[in-house]
């Protein structure tokens, strides 16, 4: 079940973050910072923004779905945008359900595309993205590491664009 991650809910979102940063990190992979200030997720949750999807009564992943995204202005086309979308260990195959739904929310916003980003020296996440059906649409230096896209940043990352044609069917 998806909900709309609340202020109070703060705490749980950035657990979910830091665990998953915590894991690719253990795996060689410094793909997000080592810890998610509540600051920096804040914004995007009192935006109505950031959800949690929950199975059962435990919360399972977070996602962040935007209406914009500033490395994105060469393609002007409307789009829903992930960020920060992160599954606890234990919920395999979650990642792909949250991606259809986010397909879902930018149909019934009248979205062309769902877009999102990935941190390029991370081959496996980016060929998780393509064998979702995301296409390259090259690359984009963010401030910070990705999740964070700090404008105060000194440390730039290099990031995939990738977008996604969304479907035109409906939902039955």
């Amino acid at each position: 079940m998806f909900e709309r991650a609340q202020v109070v809910g703060l705490p749980e979102v950035v657990a979910i973050l830091d665990e998953a940063a915590r894991w690719l990190r253990g795996r060689g992979i410094r793909q997000w910072p080592e810890r998610f200030a509540p600051d920096l997720v804040r914004p995007a949750v009192e935006a109505g923004e950031t959800w949690l999807v929950r199975v059962g009564d435990r919360s399972a992943a977070t996602v962040t779905v935007d209406a914009a995204d500033p490395i994105w202005q060469d393609r002007p086309s409307a789009a829903r945008y992930v960020h920060r979308m992160a599954v606890r260990r234990g919920y395999g195959g979650l990642g792909t359900r949250i991606l259809s739904w986010v397909d879902e929310l930018a149909r019934a916003a009248g979205c062309e595309f769902v877009r999102l980003d990935c941190v390029a020296d991370n081959p496996g996440l980016v060929k998780y993205y393509l064998e979702r059906g995301f296409v390259p649409r090259g690359e984009a230096l963010v401030g910070g590491a990705p999740g964070q896209r700090r404008t105060d940043a000194s440390h730039r990352t290099v990031v995939v664009r990738l977008e996604r044609l969304v479907s035109a069917k409906t939902s039955t």
